[in-house]
């Protein structure tokens, strides 16, 4: 190897070789990247962006703003969104993750209490949009495209707009006045709304295609499934589907004295929790184990917190009735053997191990489907909407997205498949495709120098007792201090963006490092740098990395 020219072996980090011999010198350079958080939200949002403006700023009208480019439902996103965010917070590796979840919450309560409203950015085109279904996903849609100065309409099949956020969704996890207060901000940008029009029913989808130059599909999957089990036709029993959105419609339910939820998912967990509210005692009966129950977490923590049974390895055989009147259902335990399809363990029954649960009522949570009445395109797997990358189906010019598409996923999720829709309509209807940047390098705790951070304690919200909680359908957790989120989001590491340490202006020994007047930020003076490296390795969040010179 060829010798190291005099006065550079010193510091191997600020030198490297070339093919022909020669030696160049590593010089700091401004790299923006990813942060986790970012990489792993649904929707797309600038988790950091609004983290930040909170940190720095403490201003949440412009925190809100930032989240809002993304994100139409904050309010609502920040209660009932599971923030696979945190999982990937960096934060986790040093302390505990930041409380993203809640810090988005406190900031859409804060534009909803201000009667913040959102800007378009293109005031009117003449191109009109058919949006059918008003969940999170049509409203996303809806929401992005109308911005862009596009006409939007959207159809809805029942008598208010929300979709399963409405009908699915108990109000003591997102109350109703949030989710029509948000509803109603996005309507403000000149998006119109029929109610009780179902697209293939009361208006032939055809006729959205010819008076539309664009239609998404965002109907959801608010079709309940039925388990094939002796007994299902007798009254009082319910698919997990139609039982919330009985309750949610304000109508009256007698669940009796003893409610059986079949499931492991969600809607089982919701249904449980509603049932408790209205007076029952609950079982939630699940074949396998808590370990393979594909419900949040939180969701089942909180069951369990209200008292709800779980019989774990039961798998129902038969509901048994009398005058056509649920009195019990019958169930056999189960043994787990290797994994099946799904990846999970294998439930097999065990004999003679059958016993019969008192039930007044059962509500199957056992699956949800799409309801193609009236529609006809191209399914996957015979269940779900098939789209290509834009998210457009096998008619031309009909996207669709949200749960139709994805399968059941969450609200989150649905408003970026939502986002995602109105770009690809958008360059559809432009006739052209939109040039795609690939997102700057995912920054992860190894590359933090995190000797510059404080380890402090996470933000925790606080649920009303349990019982309190158990006597009314209001919100679990109340309104959360402004004060103490704005202390939640200095705990931000801000990875792989500048946020003003000053370290590299203090650490450097050449006098290189110059505060910008137009951006606030720093900026390096290369004809002073030596190479040093100082300024890199002190960085805290990794904005500044050494490249070779150009």
């Amino acid at each position: 190897m060829e010798k190291l020219p005099l006065g550079l072996a010193l510091d191997l980090r600020k030198v490297v070789p070339y093919e022909t011999g020669s030696w160049r010198t590593l010089l700091p350079v401004n790299i923006m990247q990813t942060p986790p958080c970012n990489h792993g939200c649904p929707a797309g949002n600038d988790i950091r962006g609004f983290l930040r403006t909170l940190a720095e700023k403490k201003d949440y009208e412009e925190a809100w703003h930032v989240l809002t480019r993304t994100n139409p439902l904050p309010a609502i996103c920040g209660r009932v969104c599971p923030h696979p965010c945190e999982d990937g917070c960096n934060r986790r590796d040093f302390d505990s993750p930041v409380a993203i979840n809640s810090a988005e919450r406190a900031v859409g309560d804060y534009g909803l209490e201000e009667n913040l409203e959102h800007k378009k950015l293109i005031a009117a085109r003449k191109e009109k949009v058919a949006v059918v279904g008003s969940g999170p996903a049509g409203l996303s849609c809806a929401f992005h495209l109308a911005k862009r100065g596009f006409q939007v309409k959207i159809f809805e099949a029942y008598g208010e707009p929300g979709g399963m956020m409405r009908y699915g969704i108990p109000s003591y996890r997102l109350p109703n006045y949030i989710l029509r207060q948000e509803l109603d901000n996005i309507m403000k940008l000149g998006i119109e709304l029929e109610c009780n029009i179902k697209v293939g029913v009361n208006i032939p989808m055809d006729q959205l295609i010819q008076h539309y130059d664009a239609v998404f599909m965002g109907i959801g999957a608010q079709r309940g499934l039925l388990i094939d089990v002796p007994g299902q036709d007798a009254g009082n029993v319910f698919s997990g589907v139609e039982f919330l959105r009985e309750v949610n419609s304000g109508k009256y339910v007698d669940v009796g004295k003893d409610v059986v939820v079949i499931g492991g998912g969600n809607t089982a967990m919701d249904c449980a929790r509603v049932a408790k509210r209205l007076g029952a005692n609950v079982s939630v009966v699940y074949r396998r184990t808590r370990v393979e129950m594909p419900a949040i977490t939180a969701e089942i923590d909180e069951a369990m917190e209200e008292r709800i049974m779980f019989r774990y390895h039961t798998n129902p055989v038969k509901i048994i009735s009398d005058d056509d009147k649920v009195v019990g259902i019958l169930c056999v335990q189960m043994e787990l053997k290797e994994p099946d399809a799904s990846g999970r363990a294998r439930p097999v029954p065990i004999a003679g191990s059958e016993s019969v649960i008192p039930a007044d009522m059962v509500i199957l949570a056992t699956g949800q489907a799409v309801d193609y009445d009236g529609i006809e395109v191209h399914t996957r797997d015979n269940k779900w909407i098939s789209a290509n990358e834009d998210l457009m189906t096998s008619i031309e010019g009909v996207f669709a997205g949200g749960d139709a598409v994805l399968g059941l996923e969450t609200v989150s999720a649905a408003i970026g498949q939502g986002t995602r829709a109105a770009s690809a309509i958008e360059d559809y209807v432009d006739g052209s495709v939109e040039s795609r940047l690939a997102s700057p390098p995912v920054i992860y705790s190894k590359d933090l120098n995190t000797y510059y951070y404080q380890k402090t304690r996470r933000f925790q919200k606080e649920a009303l007792p349990i019982h309190m909680r158990l006597k009314h359908f209001k919100e679990l957790y109340p309104a959360l201090d402004p004060e103490a989120i704005i202390d939640e989001a200095e705990r931000c590491f801000s990875c792989g963006l500048c946020f003003n340490c000053g370290n590299c202006f203090m650490y450097c020994p050449d006098n290189a490092v110059k505060i910008s007047e137009k951006a606030g930020l720093y900026e390096f003076d290369l004809d002073f740098c030596k190479g040093c490296g100082l300024c890199a390795k002190e960085c805290p969040c990794r904005y500044i990395q050494m490249t070779l010179e150009k």
